[in-house]
């Protein structure tokens, strides 16, 4: 097999008889009889930024990489993808073992993965703990959910966009816990040392947002009825950069989208947390991507999809190390790979890339490209992702064009099934509750920290949170993405 890319780069099966050609150096040579090809050169960052000056990056919620897209290799044959293999399994704590197996239910009960989970399921390596973490809290019937795994009957818009851009089968979250402390990782490189989903005692490192306003740059924060960026201080509610989520496709048609663009989908109805319904999320990311697709932007973006963490699914992968300033209390741990994804009209079709990255990866992608300094060890260490651009199309500039997703159908009872509801209390036994309304969004701590501040105000969006899911599935139908049965 002739690999026209990088080392770290693994064709798809399907086009090793292709006759690939190999990367085009940036410069004219040519090798002298006897000596090889010539290596490609390095990516020339003034080429890049010419090519690319927006950047779009859409963090979803709680799934594992072997949970959404490890069928690749097991069903499809992705030879180049590290996923599922047949007999993959965990122990029941009387050690009877589970197997991998299609998922039987499309509103899974949510599965644990604070801190101490996470490192139970790790077993020092062992990845071995899913089970019996699901078992403890859910009870022996529904401890093999965790085993589940979607394919592409129901991740259509995901097994396409592998299909056509590049596959992340080593990105892995950047801590072995739960979503806050790798959200903050994936804005600033750090959280402070904590945990949990808990405000750190001091907030006085940068954001990316900060490095790229600097630098010149613009940026936005568009957001579906919550904006987790509102907990770093020096952008509250009131800053200019945090705006609807319906305003990011009315500026993706106008062609006057920021240079990065940050997303935050709908929390409890499409960010593909548990309960909420995997189709959902598909919905979101199949409008993100056509809405690119039919911008004037198109030629210049890159659209990065990933999840903030694993959510106490399946991985088998044991994650490695990073260097971090808070390692020695088990910060340079990396958590599970999560399902991630580029497309776009400069990234290689249909490849996937195994070298090691993490949320701060995008960072460093971001902070190569526009010349920023990193803010962390993390980010400094992180890899910057150019490898999966196409330095061929480049130098040639000739852009892929978008392709046609498949179309999603789905019936109201799938969209709107009431197990699929984030939709509770936050009253805990003998306790006050936190806020006055239900928590509808799955995100009871962010809403508990930030109510005093979104109550009155225009992005107080969370009673709208159901109608702003519908107006997103309208949108989708107009887009012609969705066909709701």
């Amino acid at each position: 097999m002739s690999d026209s890319g990088p080392k770290r780069f693994k064709r798809r099966k399907a086009l090793q008889g292709l006759g690939a050609l190999a990367v085009t150096p940036l410069l004219p040579g040519c090798p002298e009889p006897g000596e090889g090809p010539p290596e490609p050169r390095p990516f020339d960052d003034d080429l890049v930024r010419d090519r690319i000056d927006t950047v779009v990056v859409l963090m979803m919620e709680n799934r594992s990489f072997d949970h959404y897209l490890g069928a690749l290799s097991m069903l499809e044959g992705r030879e180049d993808i590290d996923g599922l293999r047949a007999g993959m399994s965990n122990a029941l704590p009387d050690g009877s073992p589970v197997e991998i197996h299609p998922a039987d239910g499309f509103c899974v009960e949510d599965p644990p993965h604070g801190w101490s989970s996470c490192h139970r399921q790790f077993a020092d390596g062992e990845c071995s703990g899913f089970v019996t973490e699901h078992a403890a809290r859910h009870g022996l019937d529904l401890a093999h959910r965790v085993m589940g795994y979607f394919d592409r009957e129901t991740l259509s818009t995901f097994y396409a966009l592998a299909d056509e851009g590049v596959v992340f089968d080593r990105w892995f979250s950047s801590l072995m816990t739960s979503t806050w402390p790798n959200r903050y990782y994936s804005i600033a490189a750090q959280n402070g040392g904590v945990q949990g989903n808990d405000l750190p005692e001091k907030r006085d490192w940068p954001s990316i947002f900060d490095r790229v306003e600097a630098a010149g740059r613009t940026w936005t924060n568009y957001f579906g009825n919550i904006p987790f960026s509102i907990l770093m201080p020096e952008f509250g509610l009131g800053h200019p950069g945090l705006l609807p989520m319906e305003e990011f496709f009315e500026d993706a048609a106008r062609g006057t989208l920021p240079n990065l663009v940050w997303l935050d989908p709908i929390y409890g109805r499409n960010d593909d947390h548990p309960p909420t319904h995997p189709v959902a999320g598909q919905v979101l990311v199949a409008s993100i991507y056509e809405a690119l697709a039919n911008s004037p932007q198109w030629d210049r973006c890159l659209f990065l999809i990933t999840y903030d963490e694993h959510g106490g699914f399946f991985d088998h992968v044991p994650p490695p190390e990073a260097p971090d300033a808070h390692a020695d209390e088990g910060f340079g741990q990396l958590g599970f790979r999560v399902p991630s994804i580029a497309v776009g009209p400069w990234v290689r079709r249909g490849e996937s890339y195994s070298e090691v990255c993490d949320h701060t990866s995008a960072l460093a992608f971001i902070e190569r490209l526009w010349g920023l300094e990193p803010m962390s060890e993390r980010d400094a260490w992180a890899n910057d992702l150019f490898d999966v651009l196409d330095a061929e199309r480049m130098v040639a500039d000739e852009p892929r064009a978008p392709v046609a997703l498949p179309v999603i159908e789905a019936s109201d009872e799938e969209l709107y099934a009431d197990e699929c509801r984030y939709q509770f209390s936050m009253r805990s036994e003998g306790e006050e509750p936190s806020i006055d309304s239900a928590c509808v969004t799955g995100q009871p701590e962010l809403e508990a920290i930030v109510d005093a501040q979104l109550q009155g105000t225009r992005f107080d969006r969370r009673a709208e949170t159901d109608a702003l899911y519908e107006a997103q599935l309208a949108r989708a139908v107009a887009q012609g993405v969705l066909r709701r049965r």
